[in-house]
């Protein structure tokens, strides 16, 4: 049988943006949210930081949980924040797996159907080594356009160390933006629990 992770960004002494909308930050928004998921559907296990110095400090013990398991998939649950006009939803994965890129798309098709979320362009720059026909080391960039897809290549980029140092597939979901009112859509917490659980549910199989 499959199994799936939950981690809930950011904790309780750094609760990251705050949304006027909701009246909550993004931790407190989804730590709501994965007490509804408990309710709904146990056998998903929820992971939360402890405070520490830094955020690869706070990450390093969830990771290294989560390699104990053999999850199927880890999404890490965030709202974005940036001006009034921003909106949308997007999701950072590991620039190599397809895994994740396929799950990140999935995730965001059913927001588009059951939010009428906003999938956003992203433009992503990538640098990638090759070996030359003179057997030297070169750096290649490119850039990459995806609908809604970040790319993370180190764990030093914001937000990629659990996706680049768990030995599942990690998604980092950004459903909405908190400074936008668009955040009203997502005021039900219950309403955000089941749609976690139903898309977990369409995957399990």
């Amino acid at each position: 049988m499959k199994k799936f992770a939950i981690v809930i960004g950011h904790n309780p002494r750094g609760k990251g943006a705050y949304s006027k909308y909701l009246d909550l930050s993004e931790y407190e928004y989804w730590r709501n949210v994965c007490d509804e998921i408990n309710k709904i559907d146990d056998s998903i296990d929820i992971y939360s930081r402890k405070p520490e110095q830094n955020y690869i400090q706070e990450m390093k013990p969830v990771v290294a949980e989560i390699n104990k398991h053999n999850y199927e998939l880890a999404l890490e649950l965030h709202f974005n924040a940036a001006s009034p006009q921003a909106n949308g939803c997007e999701c950072l994965v590991y620039f190599k797996n397809e895994q994740a890129t396929k799950y990140a798309e999935l995730f965001m098709k059913k927001l588009k159907v059951e939010y009428g979320s906003n999938i956003r362009k992203e433009w992503n720059k990538l640098k990638e080594k090759k070996i030359d026909k003179n057997s030297k080391e070169v750096i290649i960039e490119k850039t990459v356009e995806t609908e809604g897809i970040i790319l993370i290549t180190d764990s030093k980029t914001r937000g990629g160390y659990g996706i680049c140092n768990t030995n599942c597939t990690y998604v980092l979901v950004e459903p909405f933006f908190g400074t936008n009112e668009e955040a009203n859509k997502f005021k039900d917490v219950k309403k955000m629990a089941n749609f976690i659980v139903d898309f977990i549910n369409s995957i399990k199989k």
